[in-house]
């Protein structure tokens, strides 16, 4: 994406046409043609983005368009501008909100009953609403308690990572085998897919830890992050919590690889669920660029810059 910048020194504004480029498959740069100390006009912006655009070669993607992936990157970059010029204050009530809004809509959309402002009085507020399960507070207990240790882990995928996982969101609960891979066979209701036997799901887990360890580094963080979540919700490792465990470990490979986190909003559950089944079907760019069309629109909640065409 192309974006008018502004460049404050003193007390003059000074406008640059800039657009992240990628150089190889880890880097990017950043570059910026100068317009003066004058907003330039629609006309000019689209001109000079042409000009830009003939002298750059084209880098293509796994399964994300060029567009997408230089939108994502303005969102890391904006993210990483907003980390540094924000006061601690104001970053500690972002990510408290966003903790409220990710363990209110990843739980709301395996069945939890509370409301977002049930959510927040518990987690925010530490007040007990009346009336509810004492397993859809717990719930949400384990949602904060989860992404605190997502923030602080510092290592790599294996089966201790993902049975810690599941075990923080599933704890106190009425699941039996909390935090323990499945030695038993499961159905999704509501499916068509049917989970891997369980003998069969330590080898299929064992080939994800491999193939993530073969791409981390070649595919796009955001392509790695939402094809991690789509093989875990696949092979379905643990008795319950499934889905909520592919949703916290699609934000730690954001968080490692310095992008913000997102939440699938609950009222998109449907489009959501059929995303998964075009990950089933192996039709991954469709399943990406849809992963992306849920979520992007919440970079907005972090107050970034706003990035102009």
């Amino acid at each position: 994406m192309t974006y008018i910048e502004i460049i404050k020194r003193g007390n003059k504004e000074y406008y640059y046409l800039t657009k992240n480029i990628r150089i190889n498959k880890n880097k990017w740069n950043k570059i910026r043609k100068y317009l003066g100390d004058k907003k330039p006009s629609n006309l000019e912006i689209k001109k000079l983005t042409k000009e830009i655009e003939k002298t750059i070669e084209t880098k293509e993607f796994t399964y994300l368009t060029n567009e997408d992936a230089e939108l994502l990157e303005d969102i890391k970059e904006g993210y990483k501008d907003w980390l540094k010029n924000t006061p601690e204050s104001v970053k500690n009530k972002f990510y408290d909100d966003f903790v409220i809004r990710f363990t209110y809509n990843t739980n709301a959309i395996e069945g939890n009953r509370l409301t977002l402002r049930q959510t927040a009085l518990i987690l925010k507020d530490k007040v007990i609403p009346s009336g509810i399960r004492a397993s859809d507070y717990q719930e949400a207990i384990n949602g904060k308690e989860c992404l605190e240790f997502l923030k602080n882990y510092r290592n790599n995928i294996n089966h201790k990572f993902l049975e810690k996982v599941n075990e923080i969101l599933t704890k106190n609960t009425d699941v039996v085998y909390s935090g323990r891979i499945r030695f038993f066979d499961v159905k999704i209701e509501g499916s068509k897919h049917v989970p891997p036997e369980n003998k069969e799901v330590k080898k299929h887990l064992l080939n994800l830890y491999k193939w993530y360890s073969a791409n981390k580094n070649n595919l796009h963080p955001f392509e790695l992050a939402v094809l991690i979540h789509g093989k875990l919700a696949w092979i379905h490792p643990f008795e319950d919590g499934n889905g909520r465990t592919a949703r916290a470990v699609m934000n730690w490979i954001l968080i490692e690889k310095g992008y913000p986190m997102f939440f699938i909003p609950y009222e998109t559950k449907e489009k959501y669920y059929f995303l998964l089944e075009e990950f089933d079907k192996n039709s991954l760019k469709e399943y990406v660029s849809g992963m992306l069309r849920l979520i992007i629109d919440q970079v907005k909640s972090y107050g970034h810059k706003d990035k102009k065409e």
